[in-house]
């Protein structure tokens, strides 16, 4: 059976050389597409929250800016608190538009029942990859595959990012499980959540976790003093992670326009570049809903994913 998971994960780019609750704030009245379809008076956006929550209203308030002058009509930034709210948000029509990993962006196409589709994703995301870190002061080092770190870690807490996180929690436990036989309750002393990915490193930095596992994204572009604290001692295979992620009510045409934009950033222009270096990405490259069937095939293996 492991065999063949591993087959249909491969198939769809894991090895290939070439990621509940409710919004905190309304969408101001704009109601979605849900209701009768077509484009919206105005575009609102979510995101899953997997960075510090102020970077990222700043982040993708620029990114709805930069689609405002280019769809035009008016876009706005939702922030929601979690995970399931992202998807949540997009599948009762809150939101027309989300920056999704892979496991919201199944779960997004799951819950509209098939009314969802891929606009782009970044050129990084077909050949995603998780680092599993250790802390320093505790003599973390290097292992050649988890089944070692399962051993010499054995007994140390451990620490995932959001429960429903790709890079920070089903591949990594995926993984884990494949190449130590065990899961990583069984192994580790303590099996915590830390919500994202930048306070997964904070808190194996800090010492809070010994171990931990996050987005390689976020750790290459943190401090050089958080490196040290917490240095890499596992890079897993790649895989297929983030993209962003519309209704499809919202119609071909203007599905059309907001991908065309986002194909279009480019990274020699301030607004462009500013775009492309908070999402640690050269571009955003076309993409399909099928290219995450790996990842589909994973969460329907049966690994935990929570709610």
């Amino acid at each position: 059976m492991k065999r063949v998971l591993w087959l249909m994960i491969a198939l769809v780019g894991i090895f290939s050389a070439a990621a509940c609750g409710s919004g905190n704030e309304a969408a101001n009245g704009n109601s979605a597409a849900g209701g009768g379809g077509g484009a919206p008076e105005k575009l609102i956006i979510t995101a899953i929250p997997d960075d510090n929550a102020d970077k990222l209203k700043e982040h993708f308030g620029n990114v709805a800016k930069y689609l405002e002058g280019k769809i035009g009509m008016p876009v706005e930034y939702m922030h929601v608190e979690n995970y399931a709210a992202s998807v949540t948000a997009l599948a009762n029509g809150q939101a027309h538009m989300s920056w999704m990993g892979g496991v919201t962006t199944v779960q997004a196409d799951q819950q509209t029942e098939g009314g969802a589709v891929v606009v782009c994703c970044r050129d990084i995301d077909k050949k995603f990859k998780t680092y599993f870190i250790g802390n320093k002061e505790a003599g973390a080092k290097k292992v050649d595959d988890l089944k070692m770190l399962s051993e010499v870690a054995k007994g140390k807490d451990f620490t995932f990012g959001s429960k429903g996180s790709t890079s920070g929690h089903l591949m990594p436990r995926f993984f884990f499980t494949e190449q130590s036989g065990s899961k990583p309750e069984d192994v580790f002393g303590k099996v915590g959540y830390s919500g994202s990915h930048d306070k997964t490193l904070a808190q194996v930095a800090d010492g809070t976790f010994m171990v931990g596992a996050l987005n390689y994204a976020t750790y290459d572009k943190a401090s050089q003093e958080l490196k040290d604290k917490a240095p890499i001692i596992y890079t897993t295979p790649t895989y297929v992670d983030y993209s962003f992620v519309a209704r499809k009510d919202l119609g071909d045409e203007l599905i059309g326009k907001i991908r065309k934009a986002m194909l279009e950033i480019d990274g020699s222009t301030d607004e462009g570049k500013k775009i492309l270096s908070f999402m640690k990405a050269g571009k955003f490259v076309e993409a399909d809903m099928k290219d995450w069937d790996g990842i589909r095939n994973v969460m329907e293996s049966g690994v935990d994913i929570g709610g």
